[in-house]
């Protein structure tokens, strides 16, 4: 059996059989729009026949020429004296601000910049490390070496190191609470 293919065809309405159809409705033709159209392009007609040779009927008023007026340059003005005071006032002024002393919270940092299962990887970060200026230490903890840096008082000390480091390449460095 042959296949068809229904694709973009929309389904043919179903009728009772016996039922008679509807006739079918008279196209009205829009004369309205026609009459509209015959108006305009009859107009248009018009209007291009009246303008048609006018062209050649105008011609130009003569341009007279008048001779250049000869311009006199004023000097310019002298450039005006600042008479403003803050400039030196900014070098006069002294700004004191005080900074309050840091308590000490007792809680250490540590960072971390890799866990390896072989020490000769451990080793290469610590290499890695040690050629951006800081001491790190390589930790034996059951199956694992780890990279580890610190202990830090502050964390910001930690992150300012943890930057620079990452400017070097090792991205996996994590700032921790130092466990001894």
């Amino acid at each position: 059996m042959a296949r068809k293919d229904y694709a973009g065809h929309a389904p043919k309405p179903r009728t009772k059989q016996g039922a008679k159809k509807a006739p079918a409705a008279k196209k009205k033709r829009p004369v309205l729009a026609i009459l509209l159209f015959l108006i305009l392009a009859i107009g248009l007609g018009y209007f291009l026949a009246q303008i048609s040779g006018t062209a050649e009927k105008a011609q130009p008023a003569p341009i007279k020429k008048t001779p250049p007026k000869k311009l006199t340059l004023k000097p310019l003005p002298e450039k005006p004296k600042e008479e403003w005071q803050y400039p030196q006032d900014l070098q006069e002024k002294e700004v004191i601000v005080e900074i309050p002393p840091q308590q000490d919270t007792g809680i250490r940092y540590q960072m971390q910049c890799g866990s390896f299962r072989q020490r000769a990887q451990a080793e290469s970060m610590k290499a890695t490390i040690a050629f951006q200026g800081y001491t790190a230490n390589i930790r034996h903890t059951g199956n694992w070496y780890r990279v580890v840096l610190g202990p830090y008082e502050r964390k910001r000390v930690a992150e300012k190191q943890r930057h620079q480091i990452k400017r070097a390449g090792v991205t996996t460095c994590e700032i921790w609470q130092w466990k001894p």
